[in-house]
């Protein structure tokens, strides 16, 4: 007798327009669903997606700081004057985002666009999953009690895979929620090493530190959802700027003259481009894979940037900001592989040629591992033993 696929579904962050948000969406899948099990995302999109409705019960569950919800109400009237003014430029762009999930991601039929619905009608599966992505991040202007799967119905295993909080601390109101919630799990696990702490310091759980998504697709994986780019060099350095540094573009127009290769640039939402790149804003997942894939060379401060620059074992620089106080994704997973020497930080001396390259030996080797350690542990949390 065939023994029947477990279902599981998961929750996560997606259809925002943001290239990690949506690949580590489709991983988390594709993973999963390689692994012999039968799993889809449910479809209950991010608060900051178009078709999310807002209500009264999404509001935080704790006194969410004003100045926050201010900044959250300005960014939100920005968004809204950015779509007036540029609204066939980015509804390209939407179309290519919405277009990389409808050929390679599985979803559930019924859509949630609300929180109230998701709780009224929820979905059936085996084991519920929350992750990856900063889905326990306090300052999320929502409701986290969805992504702590509190839907779930009574007696199902629940677990998380590679879940962040994206900041280093909770804030004091929040606390004893995050601990009720986090008790609530039959298995957790966390994408960095600060991430296991706040976990343990907040409930009775121990949390286990494995791979982001992306990472659990190998080059191969990828390749098959790529999509080329026109009219780009044969020979490139590829820029991914996901928070402005003027010294990241130093360091790639320093590294463009000494390899004798132009610049490439993925522009962010707000367009902004650069003289003397070429500046490419209208592309979406399926492309993204595909530049990384092709770059002779990689110069990100993103955390995806950094995972996609090792899956495909380029020479890459990280560069950080050392007041920033989100560098611990990059950190983690740099220090997991000995690549930290990869960190550049704002206002290091510039690299020379023979700095570029990087050994990728014991690297490989340490992904791995963390592969391993991640299969094993979603195996467990799956199936409820070793």
């Amino acid at each position: 007798m065939v023994e029947e696929k477990k279902s599981i579904g998961i929750v996560t962050i997606f259809d925002v327009s943001n290239f990690g948000a949506e690949l580590q969406t489709y991983a988390t899948q594709k993973a999963m669903q390689n692994m012999g099990y039968d799993a889809e995302i449910i479809d209950f999109p991010y608060y900051k997606s178009p078709s999310f409705k807002r209500e009264a019960v999404a509001n935080p569950f704790y006194p969410y700081p004003l100045k926050l919800r201010l900044k959250e109400m300005l960014s939100g009237c920005l968004r809204w004057v950015r779509q007036l003014t540029s609204h066939k430029k980015l509804d390209e762009r939407a179309h290519k985002f919405k277009r990389f999930h409808q050929e390679n991601t599985r979803f559930s039929k019924e859509k949630y666009n609300r929180i109230s619905s998701l709780y009224k009608n929820p979905p059936s599966y085996d084991v519920y999953c929350v992750g990856s992505d900063q889905v326990w991040n306090p300052y999320n202007f929502v409701s986290l009690y969805p992504y702590f799967l509190t839907f779930a119905s009574e007696g199902s295993r629940k677990m998380s895979y590679a879940s962040s909080f994206g900041v280093s601390t909770i804030p004091s109101a929040a606390q004893s929620v995050f601990g009720a919630c986090l008790n609530g799990f039959d298995a957790i696990s966390v994408r960095e090493e600060s991430g296991a702490r706040m976990v343990e310091e907040l409930s009775q759980k121990r949390a286990t530190v494995v791979c982001d998504p992306t990472l659990l697709l190998d080059k191969n994986d990828w390749e098959q959802v790529e999509r080329g780019v026109a009219e780009i060099p044969e020979r490139f350095v590829l820029v991914y700027e996901l928070h402005p540094i003027p010294y990241l573009n130093m360091v790639a127009a320093h590294v463009s003259k000494l390899l004798g290769i132009p610049v490439v640039r993925i522009c962010s939402e707000s367009m902004a481009t650069h003289p003397g790149c070429v500046n490419l804003f209208n592309i979406g997942p399926a492309e993204f894979v595909y530049l990384f894939r092709h770059a002779t060379f990689v110069v990100t401060n993103s955390f995806h940037g950094t995972c996609f620059s090792l899956n495909f074992r380029k020479n890459f620089y990280c560069v950080l900001s050392p007041t920033q106080n989100n560098n611990s994704r990059q950190l983690s997973i740099l220090n997991h592989c000995n690549l930290v020497s990869r960190v550049l930080y704002v206002g290091d001396d510039l690299p020379s040629l023979s700095a570029l390259p990087v050994l990728y030996d014991k690297a490989d080797e340490a992904i791995e591992d963390l592969r391993r350690i991640s299969v094993k542990f979603i195996r467990t949390a799956v199936d409820g033993k070793d």
